[in-house]
């Protein structure tokens, strides 16, 4: 079974992704948003010409203010998208620090165990090498 720490990697892990796509959908929008608005200045600017060069009766001032609104609009929808852009920036920033932490922990408990393993077996390997000396001696001293 895994430990707690690569379970908890793994869960901010998950987190980190699921704020992936909410980050997207937001970029997303704030995309269309834009789209519309360089949209609605193209149509703004052709309609303004039309109007310079033709003349036409109506109430072109009325059309202005509309256009205004909408724009405003617009780019307040865009500041709002970008504030909540940044936000989860932030968050999926100090996400990664924490799942940076978690791995970090797991690998040195890892490697602390590696060392006492390893401590184990040279202090095994010592006793065996400790019993042959003795006993490699023992026969030399019975052998004279």
């Amino acid at each position: 079974m895994k430990n707690a720490l690569q379970i908890l990697g793994r869960i901010e892990k998950f987190n980190i992704n699921e704020q992936r796509k909410i980050l997207v959908a937001l970029q997303e929008q704030q995309d269309i948003i834009i789209s519309k608005l360089s949209a609605l200045n193209q149509q703004f600017e052709l309609d303004k010409e039309c109007q310079r060069q033709n003349q036409l009766v109506g109430d072109f001032g009325a059309y202005v203010k509309k256009y205004l609104e909408t724009k405003e609009s617009y780019e307040a929808q865009i500041a709002s998208l970008e504030q909540q852009i940044e936000q989860v920036r932030d968050i999926i920033a100090d996400m990664y620090k924490e799942q940076k932490t978690y791995e970090i922990i797991d690998e040195n408990r890892q490697k602390r165990a590696q060392h006492e393993e390893d401590l184990k077996l040279q202090k095994q390997l010592d006793e065996i090498g400790t019993n042959s000396y003795i006993k490699h001696h023992e026969e030399i001293d019975t052998g004279e």
